[in-house]
This record gives C-alpha cells, structure tokens and sequence, in this order.
C-alpha cells in the first residue's frame, strides 16, 4: 500500500483554532485511495475512466483540501459524483466546494430532510442550522443499489437504525475495499447519534453486516481511526455488546444512571477505548439511554 502525504495550513475548522492540516493518501489498489486526514472522518476515492467518486466530503474548510489530494492521483479531474455515508457534518459539509464544481451528491433517501429539519442531538446539546442549496444530496438512495464504475463493482449497503437512520457503507468489490462510514470508530468508543435514529442494537448489527461480507484480506476504511482490518470490526462488536450487556444488567438491577456510573461498568475497556469524544462516561451515558429510552440525570 503506497501513501503520500499533503499538508496545509487551514484558517478555521468547525470553529476550531487555526493548525496545521494533512491529506494521507493511501493507494488501496483497483484505483481505489484512501484520504486520512486529522481533522474529520475519513474519505474514500474511486479514480479512472469513469471519472472520481468520492465518499464522504468532511467540513466545508478540508475541501479544498481533499480536493487538491485527489487531484494528485486522478490526473487533475473534478469529482463527479459523491456519496455522504450519513447526515453529519464532518460527512457533508464540504458538499458545496464539491458541487459547486459539477459533482452530484447523493445519500440515503433520509438524510436530505433530516439537512433540511434538522434535531438537536442531547449528546453535545448542539443544534445544528437547516441546509439548502449545494450542500443538500439531490439523488435519494435506498441503500440496495449496485454501481459499475472505474472496473468496480460497488455494492451501497443501508443499515436502519445503526449510527444514525441513515447509514450506507460501500464495498469495492474487485479491488476488495469497503468504505464504513461512522459504522466504524476503529479502537475507539462509537458515538451513536440516539436522536437521530441511532440505536446500540442496530449499531452492533450493521458492523456484523460488514463483517459477514468482509474477507481476511479486506481493507477497511473507518469512519474514525487507522486503516482497518475484518478482525478490528470484530472487536469492536465483541466491546459494544459486552459493554451494552454490563449496563443493561445494571438497569436490570433497578440501579440509578448515577449508580451504574459509580459501578464503572467499563472500566476495564477505559484505556484501550476511550478517546476526547466519547469518553468512557459519555459511553455509559449512550449505552444507559439506549436500554432505558430515557435521557440519564446524575441524582
């Protein structure tokens, strides 16, 4: 697997500090690249005859960023068709760059009405603003469709009620690559957006999913973390359910939300798992809510 490496400096980031940003490319094989950045999840390429697809276009700062990555490997081509794997912003707010320059975006029929009317996620207590215009997908998918492109063939997987009500994950048949979008935080805590159709359930089922279709050999590209293998998704589903099942005994118990955070249930998974967002309360906090439908108050 070949990689290079390039690097800008960026002014703003989802109102961040200004630092210093990197595109990695990894060349997957089949003309298929893999764009690991540090600031947002992480973007998948097709490049060839067909034109350049890209899943996933991060904030509306990385854009030009991404953008200038993939020209590097597809001889300078504009992207022409884009897939936001779901409704988050660190998924679809460089939308716009992209369409502005003639890409075509498309997502899950769910996802452009949840842009549109969007809810407030009890998790971060962030509202986010209605979209419209370029940053909306404008082709709906069901997640059953079956694409040919660059000598590809490339399987769109919908998976109800997982990270949020509308995931799609991508395999790469021919080059052996699937795309998992927020369907995989790798060696991290998920975050799974409970407001917006998100359930641990569902979360744990769409991971098996990719794993059923997965081989040894497959590369993995996650939503977060490194590169990743079929064995990194199968740990992933053996801490989620351990963790989830820890908890729900706990509630089972009739224990409070502040007791089963005293229990620390998850203790030991904190140094492998935890990480600045979903922290390991944050993990208990889903995982509570998730087994009591309620939203967890600290007495």
């Amino acid at each position: 697997m070949l990689s290079f490496t390039v690097l800008a400096a960026a002014a703003t980031l989802a109102q961040e500090p200004a630092q210093e940003v990197y595109v990695e490319t990894q060349d997957l094989g089949g003309g298929v690249y893999g764009l690991i950045t540090n600031r947002a999840g992480n973007v998948g390429i097709s490049v060839g005859e067909d034109g350049v697809f890209m899943i996933d276009t991060q904030f509306a700062p990385i854009a030009p960023f991404l953008d200038r990555a993939q020209r590097a490997v597809s001889g300078d081509q504009p992207v022409e068709l884009v897939l936001n794997t779901h409704l988050h912003g660190d998924h679809m707010m460089g939308n716009a760059w992209f369409a502005e320059r003639g890409a075509t975006i498309m997502a899950h029929e769910s996802v452009r009405p949840a842009l549109i009317n969007p809810v407030t996620a009890n998790l971060t207590g962030a509202t986010p603003d209605p979209l419209s215009g370029d940053y909306l997908p404008v082709i709906n998918l069901s997640g059953g469709e079956t694409l040919t492109l660059n000598g590809q063939t490339v399987r769109l997987h919908h998976e109800p009620d997982a990270h949020t009500a509308g995931d799609i994950w991508v395999h790469f048949v021919e080059a052996d690559v699937i795309h998992a979008g927020d369907l995989l935080f790798s060696g991290w805590f998920p975050y799974i957006d409970l407001d917006n159709g998100g359930t641990v359930n569902g979360y744990i089922a769409a991971m098996q999913s990719i794993v059923d279709e997965a081989g040894p050999e497959t590369q993995v590209i996650a939503g977060h973390g490194p590169m990743s293998t079929e064995a990194d998704l199968e740990a992933s589903i053996a801490m989620l359910t351990e963790a989830r099942a820890r908890v729900a005994s706990l509630v089972q118990e009739g224990h409070s939300y502040s007791e089963v955070l005293a229990a620390e249930p998850l203790a030991d998974f904190h140094d492998e798992w935890n990480w600045q967002f979903i922290t390991t309360e944050r993990m208990i906090w889903t995982l509570y809510r998730d087994v009591t439908g309620e939203i967890p108050q600290e007495d």
